[in-house]
């Protein structure tokens, strides 16, 4: 399969096409929007993995266009921009997917097969002709239990035949699909290389499955046995050689990751000096944007969150000279963190076994199943419970990372919604996403009181369905942590907070005095912030104040916790920045799940 990948970020761009080519896929590579769109209209590609920040031509524009002129092929977006209104402008230009930097190098394995699926007569990831196995998850070809070593395009041509059963290719179709444009080879190339595939199937026992349609091409044969049908996926060490080889691409790059370190320095110093130029800064956040989107790539999430931070700060028109110590504070703690080596860890041999796992609450058996082969293919394990009852065993025994619930049940006496409340009150909390046939409003607001993120309406495709859980395990991942910091003079409050938050498994901070607050907050760095309104010295809405003119904490939650319940006083707490307030008076339980859903990240 041949794929286009547009990407103006050398480092991400590298590593990519080592995962590409590792899964056997023939790549052409652009670095700017009018490249892509002469690529697109001169050669055939079966998908094309489009970066949206590119020059010349941005990738949505680029997408908008092939769209206009009736390109067919899936375009899958790549981007750092992680809004909802960048993902509605993706998809409403064309794409058919969008995936947010940093993410997982298998989870975007699985998107990109999921997307060369569609619209074929393949369900599963593993597919099958008489007593061949094609596994493009491992990388392997089988004939019964014997591995039949290919070359990459042997391995190309066999999927291109596999994935489209009914159609014939001509040589020249093949050249297009499979062979790099540079490479320019003649058409008898390609007779030669499947007359070498048949020759090493034939060897391992399996038929010839490539049938010569003369005058025309090939296409592949039918089966003796149309229904036969196994799956089999065996572990296999090509996983583990793409991220050996996305390593050394790494390292290859380090010294090119210090240069664009050096630029976000030069920030702080010309900052301090009052000679910050626009262009400087311009290019300063460029390479914050690259590196945020790269890092992850290499499994540096802290150095990923820290450059993002910066592009953040970078964004603002006017720095000041008071920000300067904090983006030099932020660009040592990314230099540190680029000092790493890549956290890209050796895979197991059996990698399915420590993959999330979702736990479906449906009495659709069908659909279930349906989803449990998709999610086959996403590298993700599936169990089904047809009943409430079951349900809360198994999430009881083995909680699973994420549950799909259905809200309807034959059961009268109880339906989704019972568990979806049990649910809400769980610590530590599961993710939900319901799956329902019900429409009305009524139900998608009763669900989203109960912190439910997603909210899907049967009937949905599959695939549709496990984009959407990944995109939530995936901000499960990403998610702001647990750290919380509580300000508030009274000792035995606290205490009832470090006792409670500790008994959640939360890291929770507690200040008594608000002088030493600043100081606190920049040591201990907060994922959540807890204020009481009437302190000495400094009270509440001070602090809420100060921390909200800080670019570094605009998007930090603050939560207000006092024994006023005033309406003026909780007015003038959303007034400079609060995102919540709660009444002292509150049972145990009740602020456990508030302080859990700020916590959470929202989608």
């Amino acid at each position: 399969m041949k794929i286009l990948l547009v990407e103006d970020d050398p480092l991400t761009s590298a590593a990519l096409c080592e995962i590409l080519l590792g899964h056997q896929y023939t790549i052409n590579t652009a670095t700017d929007g009018l490249t892509t769109l002469e690529l697109a209209e001169s050669f055939t590609y079966d998908l094309i993995l489009l970066d949206i920040c590119i020059p010349k031509l941005d990738g949505i524009s680029v997408c908008k266009q092939l769209r206009i002129k009736g390109y067919q092929s899936p375009i899958l977006l790549l981007t750092a921009r992680d809004s909802s209104t960048d993902r509605v402008m993706g998809l409403d230009a064309g794409a058919d997917d969008y995936v947010v930097k940093p993410f997982d190098p298998d989870e975007l394995m699985a998107r990109v097969r999921a997307l060369l699926r569609r619209g074929k007569s393949v369900s599963s990831a593993v597919m099958t002709w008489e007593n061949l196995y094609f596994d493009p998850i491992n990388n392997e070809v089988k004939c019964e239990d014997q591995l039949i070593h290919l070359t990459s395009k042997e391995y190309c041509l066999l999927e291109l035949f596999l994935l489209n059963p009914k159609r014939i290719f001509s040589r020249k179709a093949i050249l297009d699909r499979l062979w790099d444009f540079a490479e320019s080879p003649g058409e008898e190339t390609v007779s030669t290389h499947i007359k070498c595939l048949r020759r090493k199937l034939k060897a391992a026992g399996s038929a010839d499955l490539i049938e010569t349609v003369h005058g025309l091409g090939y296409r592949l044969r039918e089966p003796s046995n149309p229904a036969e049908s196994k799956v089999m996926v065996s572990p296999t060490d090509s996983r583990q050689q793409i991220r050996e080889k996305t390593a050394q691409v790494w390292q290859s790059f380090k010294v090119k990751v210090k240069e664009q370190i050096a630029i976000l320095e030069q920030v702080a110093s010309t900052l301090v000096e009052r000679k910050l130029t626009p262009e400087l800064q311009e290019q300063a956040l460029q390479e914050a944007h690259k590196l945020s989107g790269s890092l992850g790539l290499f499994g540096l999430q802290e150095g990923s969150k820290v450059a993002r931070e910066l592009e953040h700060l970078l964004e603002h028109p006017q720095l000041d000279i008071k920000d300067s110590q904090l983006i030099s504070d932020l660009v040592a703690t990314l230099s540190l963190e680029a000092s790493r080596e890549t956290l890209l860890i050796p895979l197991s041999s059996e990698p399915v076994a420590y993959s999330p796992l979702i736990l479906i609450v449906d009495d659709d058996l069908m659909l279930a199943e349906q989803i449990r082969v998709e999610a086959n293919a996403w590298g993700l394990r599936v169990e089904i419970a047809t009943d409430l009852s079951v349900a809360r065993k198994m999430i009881s025994q083995n909680p699973p990372n994420i549950i799909l619930l259905d809200l309807t049940f034959p059961n009268p006496q109880e339906s989704g919604l019972t568990l979806l409340a049990e649910l809400s009150r769980r610590i530590p909390q599961i993710p939900v996403i319901t799956l329902t046939g019900r429409q009305s409003l009524k139900a998608r607001v009763t669900v989203a009181r109960l912190g439910v993120k997603t909210f899907l309406s049967k009937p949905l495709p599959a695939y549709e369905i496990l984009k959407a859980v990944t995109e939530v395990l995936s901000w499960s991942r990403r998610g702001r942590g647990n750290r919380v910091l509580v300000v508030d003079d009274d000792p035995a409050l606290l205490s009832y907070m470090s006792n409670l938050l500790n008994a959640m498994g939360i890291n929770v901070t507690t200040l008594e005095n608000p002088e030493a607050f600043w100081e606190v907050l920049l040591d201990c760095h907060p994922d959540l912030l807890i204020l009481d309104w009437e302190m000495s010295g400094f009270n509440g809405l001070d602090l809420c104040q100060a921390v909200r003119t800080d670019q570094r904490w605009r998007h930090l939650p603050i939560i207000f916790f006092s024994a006023y319940t005033e309406e003026s006083r909780i007015v003038q707490a959303f007034a400079v920045g609060a995102s919540q307030y709660l009444s002292k008076d509150m049972g145990a339980e009740a602020l456990s799940t508030e302080i859990w859903r700020r916590l959470q990240p929202t989608l």
